[in-house]
């Protein structure tokens, strides 16, 4: 399933192809929908289902499309965690409504399931959700919210790469309006570190210098011998076949202006059409590669530091991790001791009250989502 998000990261239409095999991994049938709308890109509304009757489906669009009790409760979802249906909107509720008249109970009673809330600010929103039959409730929900939750950091990471790539198709007009195009370098790279594809502003970045370089055979090379180590050992991982990694990365130029880099691993063969064409093969691993200019990372340490409660230190280790660093690069970078860096994650996940790295990353991820990227 990792798989098939990553393709749709490059291709949006593979989302259909993703939500066909999410209704049938548990083993019985369920109905999912991918559902949401990005203002920047104007994907509004990004809808895509898989399960529902075809005339279900025309009479939600028809009636009840702004009558959808599950929807009122939406802000409930915090990103990333799940939502069962019945926290949404409770059963014995929804059984006096029109809409599970018309539309649940005649689809076998699909009123059980939920889903993940993927994003939710000012711009955007995106779900990824379910319905079970009321007979299948008992034994596959909650294996059913657990493969959301699971599934909800790939596939955040693959709808950025779709709003990234829009990029390209707006430039012009993310440009005349500074949101996308103008300011996003979308690099794609094989193993080897060869550039297949980069756009404008990854044309400029290179020319530039300061950030990425390209050195013999038109290899990337990292200006920061630490990223550039970082970023061949992610592409190592990935060519081992590990096909849905991803890592977030931090670079300096020699201005002191701050960038993020966002890296993804792509199965080649997974994608039948894809903006880079020619310029690939499918017998090639690739890894997109996003880099773009950092300009709120430090009121998002602050806001980070006043929502966890954390000191300014413990705030700095902790965003690092987030970005996939161990204890170890965090200390070599901020030239520590590896034993403060641990201490010092030990102490937020306390101050967090979280009991482990992976549901701190996530608090940290959910709020970053706040302040987007």
């Amino acid at each position: 399933m990792t798989n098939l998000a990553v393709a749709a990261a490059m291709d949006p239409t593979k989302w259909q192809r993703f939500l066909d095999e999410l209704g049938r991994v548990l083993g019985t049938r369920i109905c999912t929908q991918l559902i949401g709308y990005d203002q920047l890109t104007k994907a509004a509304p990004l809808a895509y289902s898989s399960g529902y009757d075809p005339s279900i489906l025309q009479l939600y669009e028809t009636e009840y499309a702004d009558k959808n009790p599950f929807a009122a409760n939406f802000s409930k979802c915090a990103i990333g965690g799940a939502i069962s249906a019945d926290e949404l909107c409770e059963t014995k509720l929804l059984k006096k409504t029109d809409f599970y008249a018309d539309l649940l109970r005649p689809m076998e009673d699909i009123y059980g399931g939920g889903g993940s809330m993927l994003a939710f600010d000012a711009d955007r929103m995106f779900l990824i959700g379910g319905n079970l039959r009321a007979k299948d409730q008992e034994k596959y929900e909650q294996e059913w919210l657990q493969l959301c939750v699971r599934l909800a950091p790939v596939i955040r990471q693959s709808l950025e790469i779709n709003r990234t790539i829009s990029g390209l198709s707006f430039e012009k007009w993310a440009a005349e309006r500074h949101l996308l195009g103008s300011g996003t370098a979308i690099f794609v790279v094989d193993p080897t570190m060869i550039i297949h594809f980069a756009c404008s502003e990854a044309q400029k970045l290179l020319a530039k210098g300061s950030l990425v370089g390209s050195v013999i055979n038109r290899r990337l090379q990292f200006r920061s011998e630490q990223a550039h180590s970082q970023f061949t050992a992610f592409t190592r991982e990935h060519l081992r076949d590990k096909t849905n990694v991803f890592k977030n990365l931090r670079l300096t130029d020699e201005n002191g202006k701050s960038w993020i880099c966002r890296a993804m691993g792509v199965r080649l063969g997974d994608l039948d059409d894809t903006p880079f064409g020619a310029f690939m093969t499918k017998s090639i691993s690739a890894v997109l590669l996003a880099i773009k200019p950092d300009e709120s990372e430090g009121t998002f340490q602050e806001k980070l530091q006043k929502e966890l409660g954390l000191s300014r230190a413990e705030a700095s280790s902790v965003l690092m991790l987030s970005e996939g660093q161990t204890p170890a690069e965090i200390a070599d970078s901020r030239e520590v001791s590896v034993y403060t860096v641990r201490n010092q994650v030990k102490s937020a996940l306390t101050k967090s009250g979280c009991r482990r790295q992976s549901e701190l990353v996530r608090k940290v991820e959910q709020l970053r989502q706040r302040v987007a990227f």
